[in-house]
């Protein structure tokens, strides 16, 4: 008999800080996380369930505790509540909630777990309805120990909180088929209630096809067109359910796109949390712009997480999770959650050594310990900065294809002489250009967008074209050339742009005129190589211009012009 995996060290000890540290909202997600991690299979290890049941236990006792960490708390210790241990707490919990329907469901279903079923031993809910009865211990509780002679459901009578539960127990996979209705499915009752006249319901079927596997997007019963019409509490839960399950990627990229612009924080929240478990290719174009954008902090600490977690097969992800961990510590803790188990993880906590702090909860451990000891060779390095800018109401560019290949280009270079870091800016809006220059203060400015003739185009609030004339981005480089050394501008028609700048710095590329989004790839693949391999800015320039004729562009490679 295989044994159950153990929640890792890193996950309990962000779990406990939560429900010792946190706000109502994060108490909450971390109880919803011991839910999902044990519904998984995944176990606390003895002295770790010890210290967690206690803490649940005392937030159900505290008086007026939010509603909602007293229900999810009860649902966690339906799961892995000890009688000796939390009977009391919950029968109390119970008693002081009185009249909840939603707490009163969830201590049903934690009683009857830490009493195998046999609620007749609990004197507390006799008088309760049977059918509620049955449907909240339905969660995690064996059915052959529960009576079913009063569970039948119809759809235009029976009480909401009859339904919610009814779709829990679908969504929890616990539910018997043909249970609540004699002649349908449970996946039809499902997508029945997709359009009853109550959010909260239409909330939870959602939520039955997001949790369920045997379920699918066909059984979906709500339109997820237009999204932004919907309930708030509905939107999040189709966001998620369509970035975790939409087997029509057209579509499903679609959403992607509008779902950063959505009013709504309930609905971004719900698309980041359903993006904690997908990546598909090109789906960074997406979130790396929408992290910069997003003025939640709780997103924000989500989308990191999505980073993180997927920074094995997104070299992109990659270095934005190193640059937000040093750059924001309020993220950092999600970082280090989601790289567990990753490469990642040992390059987040040597930037945690190297800024000189601590652990995530106070103590070096042997392997920080070890690398403190050793000592780092000075590298020569060539900072990077490059600006991309891709307007929505331009034509799209491959943005997010040409800065996966550089990082991969560089990352395959076997005998570095440079270091060359480059820091990608996504998104950049007029106001914030200045901005990334002081941060980065780099050797190499380079712009990768839209330009037409004296013209470079960045994005404004609403992620709509923005212009930049060649006489004031001269300037701003001038203001900048006691770092800045190359310019590069990868852009339409940008050849005048160029010759405004090259009056501060001896380095300047740009085009003469359009320039195919293949060519833009090989050229900054091949320059930064170039630099890496130890070229200077010329020779970089020539090595990538021959890069884009060995690929058969020869009239793309005449376009670029070293000023």
């Amino acid at each position: 008999m295989a044994l159950a995996p153990i929640i890792t060290p890193q996950q309990t000890a962000f779990i406990r800080f939560e429900l010792d540290h946190g706000d109502a909202r994060r108490k909450k997600r971390a109880l919803q996380d011991v839910s999902r991690l044990y519904r998984s299979g995944a176990r606390f290890k003895a002295e770790s369930l010890e210290a967690v049941e206690n803490t649940i236990d005392g937030l159900l006792l505290q008086s007026n505790q939010d509603r909602k960490v007293v229900r999810w708390g009860l649902n966690a210790l339906g799961q892995l509540g000890r009688r000796m241990v939390s009977d009391n707490p919950v029968k109390l919990a119970l008693r002081h909630y009185d009249g909840d329907p939603e707490i009163t469901a969830a201590g049903i279903a934690a009683l009857s777990s830490m009493h195998a079923g046999r609620l007749e031993e609990v004197d507390l809910y006799q008088s309760c309805d049977p059918c509620l009865r049955t449907l909240a211990a339905l969660q995690n509780t064996d059915p052959k120990l529960l009576d079913f002679s009063s569970v039948r459901i119809d759809l235009d009578k029976a009480d909401k909180e009859i339904l919610k539960l009814a779709l829990i127990t679908v969504g929890l996979n616990r539910d018997i088929d043909n249970l609540f209705h004699p002649r349908h499915s449970n996946g039809q009752i499902v997508k029945a209630l997709g359009t009853y006249p109550d959010d909260i319901v239409v909330q939870y079927s959602v939520w039955a096809i997001i949790e369920n596997q045997k379920l699918g997007m066909h059984h979906l019963g709500v339109s997820t067109h237009p999204v932004d019409a919907l309930p708030p509490n509905v939107q999040a839960k189709i966001m998620q359910l369509v970035a975790m399950r939409e087997g029509d990627h057209d579509k499903r990229h679609k959403l992607m796109l509008d779902g950063p612009y959505l009013p709504s924080v309930e609905a971004r929240e719900g698309m980041a949390k359903g993006l904690l478990t997908v990546y598909y290719d090109g789906l960074e174009g997406i979130t790396l712009d929408w992290s910069k954008q997003e003025a939640m902090e709780h997103v924000r600490k989500l989308l990191a997480q999505h980073f993180a977690r997927f920074s094995n097969v997104c070299i992109l992800y990659e270095e934005e999770a190193l640059k937000l961990f040093e750059a924001n510590p309020e993220l950092r803790e999600h970082l280090l959650l989601g790289a567990e188990g990753k490469p990642l993880y040992s390059r987040l906590r040597m930037k945690d050594l190297r800024m000189g702090t601590a652990d995530l909860f106070g103590e070096e451990d042997e392997f920080l310990q070890s690398i403190k000891r050793q000592g780092r060779p000075k590298e020569r390095v060539v900072r990077a900065l490059i600006l991309l800018a891709a307007p929505k109401d331009a034509d799209r560019l491959r943005l997010d294809q040409e800065a996966r290949d550089l990082k991969e280009k560089l990352r395959a270079v076997e005998r570095k002489v440079v270091t060359v870091e480059v820091i990608n800016e996504w998104a950049v809006r007029v106001d914030q250009i200045q901005d990334a220059l002081f941060n980065a203060k780099p050797q190499v400015l380079h712009f990768s967008g839209h330009g037409d003739v004296g013209t470079l185009f960045f994005e404004d609030r609403d992620g709509k074209a923005a212009p930049v004339e060649a006489k004031p981005f001269a300037e701003l480089v001038s203001l900048h050339a006691d770092s800045v050394q190359c310019v590069i501008l990868s852009a339409c028609y940008s050849e005048d742009v160029a010759k405004a700048v090259r009056a501060h710095v001896p380095w300047v590329i740009g085009c003469d005129s359009s320039i195919a989004d293949e060519a833009a790839i090989a050229f900054s693949r091949a320059f930064y190589r170039a630099l890496a391999n130890g070229e200077d800015y010329q020779k970089a320039f020539r090595h990538a211009r021959n890069e884009v004729s060995l690929n058969g562009m020869s009239s793309e490679a005449d376009k670029y012009k070293l000023i």
